[in-house]
């Protein structure tokens, strides 16, 4: 399967080589027309109308699509903030009010003379470094396309998350986790404008004894929060969880629920290793595994989350995940089939699904013959009742006819992930 080893832009990579695994079945027809990527697409077909504008951003109209997934541009005060996918635009929008909320609060006085001057001035100068856009797509997720050069080894970074005695012992670093979890972000984003800002108000905040909801409570009797803050999926449980408990404590609880699980030491390290995965996101994707108890080999995908190489693999990996688990609510799964680099789902009725989170599949000239290379893997498991894809976003009517002509029955707009909410 030479093809499995083309350089193809971003998520395309990953998703192609995820279907040549996943999709058995019959030669595509040669006369089903392709497109090749990247693609410009209009902003406003994917993106709710109440997201494309609000009070501290714009959307630009139109988004690029590397065959699977838009690549969003933000116009903020900030300067220009990318997002890759629907999910994480979402995400980026709540960040970006996230900070202009902090902001609003500090000049109000709610943290009194701690933060006379706002939180923005200590990271204006940091913007440019952070916040420049991505020119093209193949940058925005170059890293997914790397990872399948060598796919079987996990790729680690030097762990950035760990807050360390000292910030610890102070209390200000888990009041900082509690103003994010307050405002529906991850404590531990990569956006440093923000991220700064959190340290700013949590030093401050803690050295005013100014709990989180008091601060909150504050703004909402005064009007300050003025930007409308969106709920990102997670749990009030998993919300105390983050708050109470610093990086090093979640890594013991994540190991000891994978260890319950049933998973294999040498994965769970690797998993615990790998910090292309925030805190937050090695939490929810450890969660989401919980959630699929019962389900045997759930080792599988924790040793493919394991070869995560960058954080646009690591969040695509985790939002699956998520996915994955929400299927299982609805159908239970019976395991997690090893198929090659791509872990499936087969449910208990019998079928094959593979859900993805993709916001627009269209019909690739890599696509066909990739999926007709993989069919020899799959050729020999015999005990399969069909197959299906899910996808969260929307499907061409040339991919779809290109996957079924695979013998795949295609499912789009799932709302697995987003549940459909704005």
């Amino acid at each position: 399967m030479k093809l499995l080893g083309m350089r193809l832009p971003g998520i395309l990579a990953a998703f192609l080589v995820f279907a040549a695994v996943s999709l058995p079945g019959l030669a595509v027809a040669e006369e089903i027309p392709t497109v090749q990527p990247p693609l410009t697409l209009e902003a406003a077909k994917f993106v709710p109308d109440a997201l494309m504008t609000g009070k501290d951003h714009q959307v630009q109209p139109q988004a690029t699509n590397d065959g699977l997934v838009n690549t969003y541009t933000l116009q903020t005060e900030w300067g220009q903030v990318t997002a890759v996918g629907d999910y994480r635009l979402r995400a980026r929008i709540n960040e970006v009010n996230a900070l202009k909320t902090l902001d609003e609060m500090s000049r109000a006085g709610v943290f009194g003379d701690k933060l006379v001057d706002g939180v923005l001035a200590p990271v204006e100068m940091v913007v440019d470094l952070v916040s420049d856009p991505v020119d093209t797509v193949g940058d925005a997720v170059d890293g997914v396309g790397r990872w399948f050069g060598n796919i079987a080894q996990s790729a680690t970074s030097d762990d950035p998350y760990q807050e360390g005695a000292l910030s610890s012992a102070a209390g200000w670093a888990a009041t900082k986790r509690a103003y994010a979890v307050e405002l529906n972000v991850d404590p531990y984003t990569d956006w440093e404008p923000l991220q700064e800002a959190l340290v700013s108000v949590g030093r401050a905040a803690f050295a005013g004894g100014i709990t989180a909801s008091v601060a909150m409570g504050a703004a909402a009797r005064d009007t300050v929060v003025s930007t409308p803050l969106m709920i990102v999926n997670v749990s009030d449980r998993m919300r105390k969880i983050l708050v109470d408990n610093p990086p090093e404590r979640l890594a013991d609880m994540n190991r000891a629920d994978l260890q319950d699980l049933g998973v294999e030491n040498r994965a769970i390290e690797s998993l615990i290793a790998n910090h292309h995965y925030s805190p937050m996101e090695k939490l929810l994707l450890v969660d989401a595994l919980k959630r699929m108890k019962g389900a045997k080999d759930l080792g599988t995908y924790v040793a493919y989350a394991a070869t995560a190489p960058d954080k646009d693999v690591a969040r695509y990996v985790q939002q699956r995940a998520e996915m994955m688990a929400r299927l299982h609510a609805k159908a239970a799964t019976a395991a997690i089939v090893p198929t090659n680099r791509a872990p499936l789902q087969k449910l208990q009725d019998g079928r094959i699904v593979g859900v993805y989170p993709l916001d627009y599949v269209a019909w690739t000239p890599e696509l066909g013959p990739l999926i007709k290379a993989a069919n020899e893997d799959l050729g020999q498991v015999t005990d399969l009742k069909s197959k299906e894809l899910w996808i969260e976003g929307t499907v061409s009517p040339e991919a779809r006819k290109g996957f079924e002509a695979q013998g795949w029955a295609v499912k789009d707009r799932v709302q697995l992930l987003l549940d459909g909410s704005s």
